[in-house]
């Protein structure tokens, strides 16, 4: 594999670094992010892995240290534990960039294994990187406090194929920790799936039907719970598509951020590869940029979604 990363990062068709404008942490910021989705690591794919090398040296050369990375879901293709050791050797070469790196875990980490082996195995890989945050083990739940900011990680309640099944009790938690957190304050809720008929769906997922591409049958409750505050910010992955005017909805009460891929190909318009978003967090306003990490450089602000703010003040 190591010899296939290397011969796959001087392919003509992978993403060329053109430095000139660096990733530059905001000082006067409460809190500086990364958000990537779907990695999807695999080792039958080293262009994947080349991919996100391309991205980690985006990070590698920022102007400063990031609060966390955040990844949304599907980490791996196949939820192997090799694919896992190969992601963390990646994420390794970045790690002095990031105080803390959060994750969820997406269909493709769960849906081939017994449930309990696969929140065993996510765990070890989170113990493996530097910096990472992982749950109590008995389901992939947990929630991390960063600079006075809370993050809650979500991830399937058992094994399930496309969707992400979420428990009564799990929405119950979910809904109380919010209310706990500062009202004054975004609350960060990461999943893998968007909900259904948000973010252009099913449109951006290439399908049709109200359930597809989203967390599915629990949708509707997950809905519910993030009705009852506003102060959510609901940060996904899994739809594949590109920066877009589908990046970024408001709900009403709460906000649906759709983090773009970083390891495999972007549907729709704006192809490249290694997409991802610049978040910066001060008192009650949250803002968004989109960068493309493997050629080092942020969309053109023209670009629908390339920008975007939420404001909670």
């Amino acid at each position: 594999m190591v010899k296939a990363l290397g011969k796959a990062l001087y392919r003509k068709d992978m993403p060329q670094y053109q430095p000139g404008d660096p990733l530059v942490p905001d000082s006067d910021a409460d809190l500086n992010a990364v958000i990537w989705g779907d990695p999807q690591i695999s080792l039958l794919s080293p262009l994947r892995a080349a991919r996100l090398c391309c991205a980690l040296r985006d990070i590698r050369k920022a102007k400063g240290k990031y609060d966390a990375l955040i990844l949304a879901g599907d980490i791996t293709e196949y939820g192997a534990e090799c694919e896992y050791k190969m992601t963390s050797a990646l994420l390794s070469r970045a790690a002095d960039r990031f105080d803390a790196v959060l994750a969820v875990p997406g269909n493709h980490d769960v849906r081939l294994r017994r449930y309990a082996k696969q929140v065993a195995r996510f765990n070890a890989f989170m113990d493996s990187v530097k910096g990472g945050v992982h749950s109590d083990g008995a389901s992939y739940y947990h929630l991390r406090d960063i600079n006075g900011y809370r993050f809650i990680m979500l991830g399937a309640d058992k094994t399930a194929f496309e969707g992400s099944y979420l428990s009564a009790q799990t929405l119950q938690r979910l809904d109380a920790d919010i209310a706990a957190a500062d009202p004054a304050k975004p609350v960060f809720v990461v999943n893998h799936q968007p909900l259904k008929l948000t973010n252009g769906l099913p449109l951006t997922f290439l399908g049709k039907g109200k359930w597809r591409g989203s967390v599915g049958n629990q949708s509707d409750a997950l809905r519910a719970v993030f009705e009852k505050h506003r102060n959510v910010v609901y940060l996904t992955g899994h739809l594949h598509y590109c920066t877009s005017r589908y990046t970024y909805e408001n709900c009403g009460r709460f906000y649906a951020v759709s983090a773009p891929t970083v390891g495999v190909v972007n549907h729709a318009m704006e192809k490249v590869f290694t997409q991802g978003l610049v978040m910066t967090v001060k008192g009650g306003n949250v803002r968004f940029r989109a960068r493309v990490f493997g050629e080092g450089r942020y969309f053109d602000k023209s670009l629908p979604g390339a920008e975007f703010a939420i404001d909670f003040s």
